[in-house]
C-alpha cells in the first residue's frame, strides 16, 4: 500500500471522526501518499491535517454532474494511480467510480448495496461504538496495528488572525481576544431541528453565564442559523456578541479555540471544539452520546442527555410521535455544568 486513498463520508462532523484513521494510516505507512476524496463543503474540515498529502473534490451537484463530470472523476483518479482505496460509507456510485478507475485494493464494510464491487469486505463492529473508532477495523484487516486517538482539527496562524479581525464585539474598546473575562461560544445550529436547546433557554443561561462570571458570550453559526442567533441575542438582557453567517467555518474554528467554554448542541462545531481540547457543555437529545459524544478532555465535558425522554435513538422523525429530547435538558443543570468549568478554569489562573 503506497498511494492511498479515503473515501470520506458526507458531513463534516463526520469527515472529523476519519482523522484517527488518517492519523493511523500516516503512522504506519509514513512513506504512503495518502490522498482523500470527499465532497467540496468536507475539505475545510481536513484542511493543514498534516497527516494528509492531497485532498480530492467529489464535486457530484456541479464538476462531476452527470456522465461527463464523472468520467472526469475517474480520469483524474487514474492518473493518481491509488493501489488500495478505504471506502467509509455505502456508496454504490463512489465505490463503482473506484472500480472504472482501475484501483486495485477497494477495501470497505460488508454490506448488500456495495458489497460485491470490493475487494475486501470488512464485517462491522458487533458491538456499537463511537463512530471515531468505527472505522479502524477496515485497517485492522489489512494488517495495520490501530491505537485509538481522539479526532484532530489544525488551526493557522493566518485563520486565528482573520477570526480575530472578522469577529469583534459591538464594543469599541474590547476584542474578542482581551481576557478580562472568560470567552463562551453558543452554537446552536444543527443539521436536525429538535437536535437544537431552545433559544430562549440560551438566552437565558447567556444572561446568567455573564452576571455571574463577567463573561462574553459570542454567539456562533452559518448564514442559515442568522435567525436563530438573532433571536437568542435579542432575548438576552446581557451584551452578546453576534458572528453567526460572518465567518467561514475555518474562521469559526479559530474562534472556537479561544474559547474557554463551548456549549453546543450535537453539530460538527462541538467536535471542532473537542478536537482543539476546549471545555464544553454538549447538548444531546434525539442522537446517542456513546456512538457521536464529543471526544474531548473528560475532565473538562459535560454531557446532558436524557435518554429517558427519547422515543428512539437516533430519533429522525420528531413528531412521530413527539421528541421531548432536548426539551428536558434544563437551564439550571446547563448552568450547573457552565458554572463548574468556568470555576475550574479560575481556579488554574489563581
Amino acid at each position: 500500500m503506497n498511494r492511498l486513498l479515503v473515501v470520506l463520508p458526507n458531513w463534516f462532523g463526520e469527515t472529523l471522526f476519519v482523522t484517527p484513521l488518517l492519523r493511523v494510516l500516516r503512522h504506519q505507512r509514513p512513506d504512503a501518499y495518502v490522498a482523500t476524496l470527499g465532497w467540496p463543503s468536507c475539505r475545510e474540515v481536513l484542511l493543514h491535517n498534516p497527516h494528509i498529502d492531497e485532498l480530492l473534490d467529489y464535486d457530484e451537484r456541479q464538476a462531476h454532474r452527470g456522465l461527463v463530470g464523472r468520467w472526469r472523476l475517474i480520469r483524474t483518479l487514474r492518473t493518481h494511480r491509488f493501489d488500495t482505496a478505504f471506502i467509509l460509507r455505502k456508496s454504490l456510485s463512489r465505490t463503482l467510480l473506484l472500480a472504472l478507475a482501475g484501483i486495485p485494493g477497494r477495501i470497505g464494510f460488508e454490506n448488500a448495496k456495495t458489497g460485491w464491487l470490493l475487494t475486501r469486505r470488512v464485517s462491522p463492529d458487533s458491538m456499537p461504538r463511537h463512530k471515531a473508532f468505527s472505522y479502524l477495523p477496515l485497517l485492522e484487516a489489512m494488517g495495520l496495528s490501530v491505537v485509538l486517538h481522539p479526532y484532530e482539527y489544525t488551526v493557522s496562524a493566518e485563520e486565528r488572525y482573520a477570526a480575530r479581525d472578522k469577529c469583534q464585539p459591538p464594543f469599541p474598546a474590547q476584542k474578542v481576544s482581551d481576557t478580562s473575562g472568560p470567552l463562551i461560544v453558543f452554537h446552536h445550529g444543527a443539521k436536525w431541528p429538535h437536535k437544537r436547546w431552545a433559544a430562549d433557554r440560551f438566552a437565558t443561561l447567556g444572561d446568567r453565564v455573564v452576571a455571574a462570571h463577567q463573561a462574553r458570550v459570542v454567539i456562533t453559526g452559518g448564514p442559515g442559523d442568522v435567525a436563530l442567533a438573532e433571536s437568542i441575542k435579542q432575548g438576552m438582557h446581557q451584551s452578546a456578541i453576534l458572528v453567526a453567517g460572518k465567518t467561514t467555518l475555518r474562521q469559526l474554528g479559530a474562534l472556537v479555540e479561544q474559547a474557554h467554554l463551548v456549549v453546543s448542541n450535537d453539530t460538527g462545531v462541538l467536535h471542532i471544539a473537542a478536537a482543539l481540547h476546549r471545555p464544553m457543555v454538549a447538548l444531546y437529545g434525539p442522537t446517542s452520546p456513546l456512538l457521536t459524544g464529543p471526544l474531548g478532555d473528560p475532565q473538562r465535558t459535560v454531557v446532558l442527555h436524557h435518554a429517558d425522554c427519547c422515543p428512539r435513538i437516533p430519533c429522525r422523525r420528531p413528531d412521530r410521535p413527539a421528541h421531548p429530547g432536548m426539551d428536558s435538558i434544563t437551564v439550571e443543570e446547563a448552568y450547573d455544568a457552565a458554572h463548574r468549568l468556568l470555576m475550574q478554569r479560575d481556579a488554574v489562573h489563581t
